[in-house]
């Protein structure tokens, strides 16, 4: 197999690694070279963005992003063990961009937003965590994004029997996305496309959305309001302990009111007892783990939320309401008082 990239004046091989065969048919979809072969099956490109938009002029060029195709909303994955398969497409928006210059002190991210604009998700070559973090090199980049808004807030070794609330995967649309390479930037548009072997309309595609974002949002609440609850025990038991016998009885009292009433809030957040993954079998799950648990059933296909969840997670979300209000009452009245 030959490319041409002065309309056939010259040609060069393109074999990659395509074995030496005849190849009896050529043909595009949607911007992926299929070639089929005569006893060897058939092989594919995917993606001919990179090589119809090449051109000289973009090596000269700081920071250059090429075309990024319209993504179909499906999930995949790659069988590492299977030998004899080939590799399947990236599952994920697909954004191909080439860096001129790259050294130790470079600050590359991408930052994808939603169709209003509103950032959906910061990814740097600086920052700590892992799932946030891209590996940079210097010419030719690839970025994948996989679809998945943010997970909620985890707290380090806290066991739930349903394990932590993930972001929902992004509903059909229009997407942006905003690359930075020190002070050159570049921003873009892509799409989503629904996964056509799923009948549902744009409206059951945002109903499940917008329904997993909320029960999302509500678990970390729940997240946060126990970190608050740690980090004022924390505090309390660490002023009192400093003060020892001078501490007025007054202000002990208090203290202890405090703690047992975070403390009843904190259990109904959380089953305190469980202290391994089998503890849970034993001790009733509380609202966390029930909202995770909904959340992952919810989630589970690709459909609007039914009559029957969205009532459960009123009732569940009514709770949850309740013991957040009770802990900014402790929080604003007893212990600012």
């Amino acid at each position: 197999m030959y490319i041409s990239y002065d309309d056939g004046s010259s040609w060069k091989s393109f074999q990659l690694n395509l074995p030496m065969v005849p190849i009896t048919d050529l043909t595009i979809k949607e911007n992926d070279l299929i070639v089929a072969t005569q006893g060897r099956a058939f092989w594919s490109i995917d993606d001919l963005t990179v090589i119809q938009q090449k051109a000289d002029a973009i090596t000269n060029k700081p920071l250059h992003v090429f075309d990024v195709n319209d993504t179909y909303r499906y999930e995949g994955y790659q069988n590492v063990n299977a030998k004899n398969a080939g590799m399947n497409p990236l599952t994920g928006v697909v954004i191909n961009y080439f860096l001129k210059n790259l050294n130790d002190s470079s600050k590359i991210s991408v930052e994808i937003l939603d169709k209003n604009k509103k950032s959906i998700k910061l990814f740097s070559n600086t920052v700590a965590e892992n799932e946030n973090k891209i590996e940079v090199s210097k010419g030719m980049n690839q970025f994948v994004w996989n679809m998945i808004y943010p997970a909620a807030d985890k707290i380090e070794g806290q066991i739930l029997w349903h394990g932590n609330v993930p972001g929902p995967k992004a509903a059909p649309g229009n997407y942006f996305y905003k690359i930075k390479a020190d002070k050159d930037s570049i921003e873009g548009n892509f799409v989503i496309k629904a996964n056509p072997v799923y009948k549902l309309t744009q409206q059951d595609y945002e109903d499940q959305f917008n329904f997993l974002i909320t029960v999302r949002d509500k678990f970390n609440e729940i997240q946060k309001a126990q970190k608050n609850i740690r980090d004022v025990r924390q505090q309390i038991n660490a002023f009192t302990e400093k003060q020892g016998k001078d501490l007025p009885k007054e202000i002990k009292q208090l203290a202890d009111t405090i703690n047992k009433q975070m403390t009843a809030i904190e259990e109904a957040f959380h089953q305190t007892k469980a202290k391994s993954g089998q503890d849970v079998l034993n001790f009733p799950i509380r609202l966390d783990d029930k909202i995770s648990g909904m959340y992952d059933f919810a989630a589970s296909g690709n459909a609007a939320p039914a009559k029957q969840v969205k009532e459960a997670y009123t009732e569940l979300a009514t709770q949850a309401d309740d013991q957040l209000n009770k802990l900014k009452k402790v929080l604003d009245d007893d212990l600012g008082s």
